[in-house]
């Protein structure tokens, strides 16, 4: 399997998320260059942090399964490099992980740059039971810590009229269209874009996308039929508007308009 091009995420990962954030002294590793470094058998360890349940399912090639609430108490050999993989929104188990290791004195403690659903999009080789990607789910509160730690997001709400009339989703633009067919196909048209240019361009790739589904809509199904394929990370919000709505922590306002996303302003629609 040949090695592509390096993208120009992983680089510019760092200058949207700045280490001093985390305290800590570890650095993002692209999937090109730890896919090229596996096949060389350099010998770095490639830890998934995820739960024995999610390991199970689906991982990288490779892989040696240490949960981050284990991780601190195993003895890793010292002077190996450790690059932590994981999938939650913005790697944040994967940061977690990464500070615990780095205090029990490790230094050579890399972060999979976008994680297992950038090792994915480049091909590069899975296991177990599922190895399809998959249009994974975020909580309330990993849209929260995300918007508090300046993690790149673009989150677009695809309810119906009456709905998005329920209340907003912190920082969501909302989508124009007479059904929901409709306006995933307008997400799919803003996220899929080909052939952009520059540096602004680049930087809103890199983030991953979230929508807002309608209620009754089951979004796994409809994110199948309408967005497969579409470039970049693209989730959704477990159990939709209530769920936010009934977050603890709710000092986030929805706030600023993309003038790149569609408008608020709809006509009468359908779900």
């Amino acid at each position: 399997m040949g090695i592509k091009h390096l993208r120009i995420f992983p680089a510019l990962l760092l200058l949207v998320v700045p280490q001093a954030l985390f305290a800590a002294n570890w650095q993002w590793m692209a999937p090109q260059r730890a896919f090229s470094l596996i096949k060389a058998g350099s010998g770095l360890w490639l830890v998934d942090v995820r739960s024995e349940a999610s390991f199970a399912e689906s991982h990288i090639e490779g892989a040696v399964n240490i949960p981050a609430a284990l991780l601190a108490t195993k003895r890793l050999p010292k002077g190996k490099v450790i690059v932590l993989e994981d999938d939650s929104l913005g790697q944040r188990k994967g940061r977690e992980a990464a500070v615990a290791l780095l205090k029990n004195g490790h230094e050579k403690v890399y972060l999979l740059a976008g994680g297992i659903p950038a090792w994915q999009e480049e091909k590069y080789p899975v296991a177990g039971k599922g190895s399809a990607p998959i249009f994974r789910s975020v909580m309330p509160d990993d849209i929260t810590w995300a918007q508090n730690n300046r993690i790149p997001l673009r989150i677009f709400d695809v309810r119906g009229e009456a709905e998005q009339a329920q209340g907003p989703v912190s920082q969501a633009q909302a989508v124009e269209g007479n059904n929901l067919p409709e306006r995933l196909e307008k997400v799919k048209t803003i996220i899929g874009v080909a052939g952009k240019k520059g540096l602004a361009a680049k930087l809103e790739d890199s983030a991953t996308t979230i929508l807002i589904f309608p209620t009754a809509v089951d979004p796994r199904p409809a994110l199948e039929r309408y967005l497969r394929g579409v470039p970049g990370d693209v989730r959704f919000l477990e159990g939709g508007y209530a769920a936010w709505a009934a977050r603890p922590d709710k000092s986030i306002s929805a706030v600023g308009a993309c003038p790149t996303c569609p408008g608020a302003k709809r006509g009468g629609e359908k779900k």
